[in-house]
C-alpha cells in the first residue's frame, strides 16, 4: 500500500494554509484527514497521482471548501462555553447563590431609584474603566496571537469572549434616568444584575478555562 512521503505531508499543510485555514490545530486535523483519504484512494486506484487524489478529496468539502469546517468548529467551541455560562448563570438563581443575586438586585434597585449626579458620574466612570480594560486586554491578546509562530482555534475563541463585555455596553448600555418610573427601575436593576453576574462568570470561570485549554492545546501540538 502506497504511503505519503514527508514532502507530500508538508504539501498538505501548504495546501490547507493556501485555502485559508490559519489555525495550526485545525491544519493538523485536516492534514490527517486528507492523508488518510489519499491513501485510501490509492488502495482503490493506485495509478492516480497525489495531486489528483488531493483535489478529488477537496471537492468533497463542497463549494466553500475548508471554511465551512472551520466555522463549524468555531461555532461548536462558542456554544460549548456559552452553555457553561448559561449553567453558571442559572446557579445564581438557586439556593444558596440566589442570596447574592437578590442582594445585588436590591442594591442596584436602590441605585436606580434614587439617582444622583455623583452616582451617575461614578457609574459612567465604571463603564469607562470596563470599556478601556476590555479594549486593552483584547489588543494585548490580538498582538500576542499575531506574534506567535502558530495560531490555534481556541485563541480566536478567547478574543471573542474578551470582546463581549465591551460589545454589550456599546450596543445596550446602562443609562440612569433622572425621574425613573418603577418599570425602568426594575429593567435597569435586572439587566445590570445579569450583566454583572455574566462578567464575573466570564472572567473568573470562562477565561481561566479557555487559558487552560490554550495551554493544553499548545502542549499537544508540540508533541506532534
Amino acid at each position: 500500500m502506497k504511503k505519503l512521503t514527508q514532502e507530500q505531508i508538508d504539501q498538505l499543510f501548504v495546501f490547507t494554509k493556501k485555502h485559508l485555514v490559519e489555525h495550526y490545530d485545525v491544519q493538523v486535523e485536516l492534514v490527517d484527514h486528507l492523508a488518510n483519504a489519499i491513501e485510501a484512494e490509492w488502495e482503490i486506484n493506485p495509478n492516480i497521482s497525489f495531486t489528483e487524489a488531493l483535489q478529488k478529496e477537496y471537492k468533497n468539502f463542497g463549494v466553500f471548501g475548508f471554511s465551512g469546517l472551520v466555522e463549524q468548529k468555531q461555532a461548536a467551541l462558542q456554544n460549548h462555553y456559552w452553555n457553561i455560562i448559561k449553567n453558571e448563570m442559572q446557579s445564581f438563581f438557586t439556593i444558596p447563590k440566589i442570596v447574592i443575586s437578590v442582594a445585588l438586585f436590591y442594591v442596584l434597585f436602590q441605585f436606580y431609584s434614587k439617582p444622583t449626579t455623583l452616582g451617575e458620574q461614578i457609574w459612567l466612570a465604571l463603564e469607562g474603566v470596563l470599556l478601556i480594560t476590555t479594549i486593552v486586554i483584547w489588543i494585548y491578546q490580538y498582538i500576542k496571537i499575531k506574534k506567535s509562530n502558530k495560531k490555534y482555534l481556541i485563541q480566536s475563541i478567547s478574543n471573542y469572549f474578551y470582546s463581549i463585555p465591551f460589545t454589550f455596553i456599546v450596543f445596550f448600555g446602562f443609562s440612569i434616568k433622572s425621574n425613573p418610573n418603577l418599570f425602568s427601575i426594575v429593567v435597569g436593576a435586572t439587566s445590570t444584575t445579569l450583566y454583572i453576574l455574566f462578567v464575573v462568570i466570564l472572567f473568573f470561570k470562562i477565561i481561566p478555562l479557555i487559558k487552560n485549554e490554550i495551554r493544553l492545546t499548545e502542549q499537544k501540538m508540540e508533541m506532534i
